[in-house]
């Protein structure tokens, strides 16, 4: 299955999610686009996955706009969605707020990676509200996030677009 994962990475994660998921469905077949280096073409495809970080309860907006772009050439074909979100209690809500439920009846698959906190490559504001997320996650039991990728679900997600 000849597959195209597009993706938008701030701090590395995504990326790290997509070449995940492209080692298990089969890297021969997998062709990877940063969606800020290239507008990717989805001809010749038979499965496309597009991924975003989440910053805000917001993927980024390229992907977003490319979604909208591409809105009926992805629902005529098998694709996934897959968000990058370390809050995890706020994934079902980025899911809601970013793709519409069009887009969730269409897609064989939406799910979360998981995410990663990498202080070092966090700056400004951004380092800030981390690090208030963190201290309030090992303080209260009731605020989880996901501080590492979830493997299992970058797992689950192959498997599913191989079945189908």
């Amino acid at each position: 299955m000849k597959t195209l994962i597009i993706y938008s990475s701030k701090t590395g994660t995504t990326k790290k999610c997509a070449a995940l998921l492209a080692a298990n469905i089969g890297a021969d077949s997998c062709d990877m686009v940063a969606i800020d280096e290239a507008v990717p073409d989805i001809t010749g495809y038979e499965c496309v996955v597009i991924g975003s970080y989440v910053r805000m309860g917001v993927i980024d907006k390229k992907i977003s706009a490319f979604l909208s772009k591409n809105k009926e050439a992805l629902f005529g074909m098998k694709f996934g969605l897959f968000i990058c979100c370390s809050l995890a209690d706020k994934v079902s809500e980025a899911i809601t707020k970013n793709f519409s439920e069009e887009f969730m009846d269409h897609a064989a698959i939406i799910d979360c990676f998981g995410g990663e906190l990498p202080k070092d490559k966090i700056k400004g504001m951004d380092k800030l509200i981390v690090n208030s997320i963190v201290k309030i996650a090992k303080t209260d039991p009731n605020f989880k996030i996901f501080e590492k990728i979830i493997p299992e679900s970058i797992t689950n997600f192959a498997n599913v677009l191989k079945e189908i």
